[in-house]
């Protein structure tokens, strides 16, 4: 049938293509199958015959001359998690009743065989019936022909996806959008992410860089997003735009049946299908969200509805989701679920509420048919112990059960037990640490990272102490393959333990310790590497640190100052200063060690004395001040820099208006005076609101220039600005203290 195929591929072929598939080999090389299902079995050989390394295999196995589904698998051992997620994409879960890793151990001969060939993961998926493989069949074949329009391999050096999606993240941390394009840019051109890829990438970019509205009002991309499987990040961001974007403002100053008409208009009526599954997702608003949604249903569920508050923070329990309590409790009580409630939830494709209702009746073959599909879609590790654990509870069910769900069912428990007995710890965050120490299936592990942000608890890491430590140890003392991918993990890392959203308790120190000496110690420190240092070294002054830590994270600026100290970086160095010299030092020696770090960073400044500026020596004055130090100090800067001053004099702004956004209060106030020092009759207003007041937009609209630092802002803040200026943009300072607020003005004067 296809020339060219290996002695080894036709070893294993011979294999795949008998009992118990219903097509023989032989048949297929000579020809007297069906024309129908020769055509979807060609292409695959081809790709094959090729030696195009990177193209999966696909091959179907019949039963009674019709497809009733489909194996896949790599040609090498590496990609397989990627091409379960690229299947999952592009086939969906509308037409899938099964999509499983065929366990190593399975005495499945069809897979032994396909593994044989590299030893990769195998995937076993069907439809529900002869129709729905007809159209996963129709979707292969469009497979088949998108893999062709893939990017011929060029002989040049493409980075892992893993670092570029790396790189990417830590952008969106440190706000860089410009930084996060080029990462996306990157992975494009990789030729190994497809289009729904790409969307995926994008919602993340927004909803990284705080642009919800622009998420939330694309109802297209939303429509399109809510009929896919969503990987959980993508969901969290897709709903928590929309709630942001139409229900935050509702909730801040309404009633709870406020609230819920304007879910219901703007959300719950047109995205339904976003409420299939939580997928496991603990962001607060995601969890309200939901909340909302099943407050929405004819016959609310009290039990789902308290399982879902008390994933909220205890402050988040008040007022309006109080009311949505105490108002369901107050509701008439009922005759309690029946078998009708749970199969009208399944039918209506929301699963989370299907498989609470299908648990809480005795199980049948029916129901346990179901509930296995919903713990598929659901995906969560709770969910299928959950399952496990009523299966183990009422034995006797197992053997009414038809062949293909007894497989199902064997496949979940055996991939269950392999993780309880390597992976013991019952916090989800110690397993991983534990699983990446060890250096086992650190791929996996890093996939994991990525959507655990969104999905995995760390409150028990925030209250206890000696856990953080343990956990800072283990990934701390990873090695090789294991501390890069750390290392590669650190965003995710960052984004889980210290959302900007959350205040850090001080349980949390050893982990800010680890995740700042893991950026440190880099061979080459960016841009962003410094911003992401600088927001660490943020939380770490939050959080209060003993004598010996301070000395010890000053030593390690010390070591960062030497390796970037220069005029490009100067204004991240100052600003690193003046937190020092706001925020209290344990001791004596904690003082002369911050001023030790100061005096470094003039130290390096004669060496580009001549490029100072006012902008730049204003802020230093400040500090000397703050470090005790004589002005004076500062003579010989000033003089290598009069001629440039002389040179250059700043505009004259008397009568005009300059307005600073920023939540640092005393950046805000410092370059306030430094601006009025600089610009004799300019009127400088600094605002600090969290959210969009009068205030803030008059100040916006009033001010012939408006400074935004907005690595210190809220983003309601940012929309209220950006709404309220008359034409263009702000001006953007790219840290949050003096040094760049002044820098940023000088800048754009020029």
């Amino acid at each position: 049938m296809i020339d060219g195929l290996s002695t080894s591929d036709l070893g294993w072929l011979r294999t795949f293509f008998t009992s118990p598939n219903g097509l023989d080999w032989e048949a297929l090389r000579t020809g007297v199958v069906a024309v129908a299902i020769a055509n979807h079995i060609r292409p695959w050989l081809q790709k094959l015959a090729s030696h195009d390394q990177r193209a999966p295999i696909l091959l179907p196995f019949i039963r009674d001359g019709r497809i009733a589904g489909w194996y896949a698998t790599t040609q090498t051992a590496e990609g397989g998690l990627e091409l379960g997620a690229e299947l999952k994409a592009w086939l969906g879960p509308t037409f899938l009743s099964t999509f499983d890793v065929v366990p190593v151990k399975s005495n499945d001969a069809m897979a032994k065989a396909m593994r044989s060939r590299s030893g990769g993961m195998v995937y076993r998926f069907a439809g529900a019936d002869p129709e729905s493989n007809e159209r996963i069949a129709a979707r292969i074949a469009d497979y088949n022909e998108t893999l062709k329009l893939r990017p011929q391999t060029v002989s040049q050096t493409v980075r892992p996806i893993g670092s570029i999606r790396a790189e990417f993240d830590r952008a969106l941390l440190a706000q860089d959008e410009s930084r996060a394009e080029l990462m996306i840019a990157e992975l494009r051109g990789t030729g190994r992410l497809n289009e729904e890829n790409m969307r995926y990438l994008d919602v993340r970019l927004k909803a990284g860089l705080g642009y919800w509205p622009q998420i939330a009002r694309d109802h297209w991309l939303v429509s399109t997003m809510s009929d896919l499987a969503l990987p959980p990040q993508v969901l969290a961001d897709i709903i928590e735009a929309l709630y942001r974007t139409y229900i935050e403002e509702v909730e801040a100053g309404g009633s709870l049946v406020q609230v819920l008409q304007a879910f219901e208009l703007h959300i719950a009526c047109r995205y339904p299908r976003l409420f299939a599954s939580r997928r496991g997702i603990r962001t607060p608003r995601v969890i309200k969200a939901f909340l909302l949604y099943e407050r929405l249903q004819t016959r609310s569920d009290i039990n789902i509805l308290h399982n879902l508050s008390s994933l909220l923070p205890d402050i988040e329990r008040e007022g309006v989701w109080a009311q949505a309590l105490s108002s369901a409790s107050e509701a008439p009580a009922d005759t309690g679920i029946s078998e009708a409630d749970a199969e009208e939830a399944f039918d209506d494709a929301q699963y989370d509420r299907a498989f609470e209702f299908f648990l809480a009746l005795p199980l049948s073959r029916k129901s346990v048919s179901r509930l296995l599909f919903c713990v598929s879609f659901i995906d969560t590790e709770e969910a299928k112990s959950r399952l496990l654990g009523v299966i183990d509870a009422a034995p006797a069910i197992v053997s009414n059960l038809a062949p293909a769900v007894q497989a199902k069912l064997e496949a979940l428990r055996s991939r269950k037990s392999q993780t309880a007995a390597a992976d013991e710890h019952p916090i989800a965050w110690m397993r991983w640490a534990k699983h990446v120490a060890a250096g086992r299936d650190l791929e996996a592990a890093e996939l994991q990272a990525r959507d655990a942000v969104s999905g995995w608890d760390i409150a028990p890491f925030r209250e206890n102490e000696k856990l953080s430590n343990s956990f800072a140890e283990l990934i701390g003392g990873a090695s090789g393959d294991a501390a890069a991918l750390v290392r590669r993990s650190v965003p995710d890392l960052m984004a889980a333990f210290f959302s900007e959203e959350s205040t850090p308790t001080p349980a949390l120190r050893s982990i800010a310790n680890i995740l700042f000496l893991f950026i440190a110690m880099e061979e080459v420190l960016s841009r962003t590497d410094l911003d992401l240092l600088a927001q660490l070294f943020g939380r770490l002054l939050e959080m209060g640190l003993s004598d010996a830590d301070y000395q010890s994270l000053i030593s390690d600026l010390e070591d960062v100052q030497r390796r970037v100290g220069s005029y490009a970086h100067l204004p991240w160095s100052l600003d690193i200063c003046e937190a020092l010299a706001i925020a209290p030092s344990p001791s004596a020696s904690a003082r002369e060690a911050r001023l030790r770090f100061f005096v470094q960073i003039l130290a390096q400044a004669r060496g580009f004395s001549h490029r100072l500026r006012p902008q730049d020596l204003l802020p230093m004055e400040f500090l000397a001040k703050d470090y005790g130090i004589e002005t004076a100090t500062l003579d010989a800067l000033r003089r290598s820099s009069e001629t440039q001053e002389v040179a250059s004099r700043p505009p004259d702004l008397a009568g005009k208006t300059l307005g600073i956004y920023t939540l640092s209060e005393s950046a805000g106030s410092r370059a306030k005076d430094a601006l009025e020092r600089m610009f004799p009759g300019c009127r400088v207003e600094v605002n600090s609101d969290l959210v969009c007041t009068p205030r803030l937009a008059n100040l916006a609209k009033a001010s012939d220039m408006f400074v935004f630092a907005w690595k210190s802002s809220s983003h309601q803040a940012f929309y209220c600005v950006k709404d309220a200026l008359p034409e263009g943009e702000p001006i953007w300072a790219v840290g949050k203290g003096t040094a760049s607020i002044l820098r940023a003005v000088l800048d754009n004067l020029e």
